[in-house]
């Protein structure tokens, strides 16, 4: 049987990212207004400069992967995109954890396999229900199956709206931090912000979780991600040197 990624769902994903950086774009204005901190001209600019390429790359993300398929037949699963085809068989299935949504929707199936292959599956909504029942059926006694239930209802309209709030209150304050703190004290803590910034960068070129989702096409997103990240560790780890 052969199941499509929801368009609806990359709508709906694409209405949230966009409604995301308005919040964190209204909560930058708000937080240099109430915690009097001026942001110059040159900061702004390369604000929304950083949002105009964050829109573009993830828009054209959830368009490029708007025509994939999942197969699955007697014996495997095939992910199949407009170049590639993915090939996962169904016996050497290890485990299977479907994360379902506040009101028990499924939101993703994650996949791993004996020969340490793994595979998410995501954004099939009305068809998860069949997916899974499937493939646990025909995967056989011997795995592993989890369910978890999300706490929060991500998928809620206020959700954000109000999420980018904090994040820009947090960055302002950081920032203020960073300022009225000696050079000595600034150093450590650049330093430790580039080791964490660093990591997260190695997680994209080790877990490629891009790969893991989307297939072999996208693999070249996770290097990008990963390395843009860890330059920006680097010029984190640079500064702090600088001090």
């Amino acid at each position: 049987m052969e199941f499509l990624i929801s368009k609806e769902e990359l709508t709906r994903r694409k209405k949230a990212f966009s409604t995301l950086l308005a919040s964190v774009a209204v909560g930058l204005l708000l937080s240099s207004l109430l915690l009097d901190f001026k942001i110059s001209i040159y900061g702004w600019l390369f604000f929304v400069i950083m949002l105009l390429f964050s829109i573009t790359i993830t828009f054209h993300f959830f368009n490029s992967i708007s025509g994939l398929r999942i197969d699955i037949s007697e014996k495997e699963i095939k992910k199949i995109d407009k170049k590639k085809i993915g090939t996962f068989l169904l016996s050497d299935i290890k485990s299977i954890k479907v994360k379902r949504r506040t009101n028990g929707v499924i939101r993703e199936i994650y996949i791993t396999f004996n020969n340490r292959k793994e595979l998410i599956i995501t954004a099939l909504e009305e068809h998860f229900e069949d997916v899974k029942d499937l493939i646990v059926s025909k995967a056989g006694g011997g795995i592993l199956l989890k369910e978890t239930r999300e706490l929060i209802d991500f998928d809620h309209p206020l959700f954000y709206s109000i999420l980018g709030l904090p994040i820009s209150f947090a960055s302002v304050l950081f920032i203020k931090l960073i300022i009225s703190l000696d050079h000595l004290q600034t150093k450590y803590i650049l330093f430790a912000c580039s080791l964490y910034v660093l990591a997260m960068g190695a997680y994209f070129f080790i877990k490629r979780p891009m790969l893991i989702r989307f297939g072999r096409e996208y693999t070249f997103a996770d290097y990008i991600f990963g390395f843009m990240i860890i330059c920006g560790g680097i010029f984190l780890f640079l500064v702090g040197l600088s001090l």
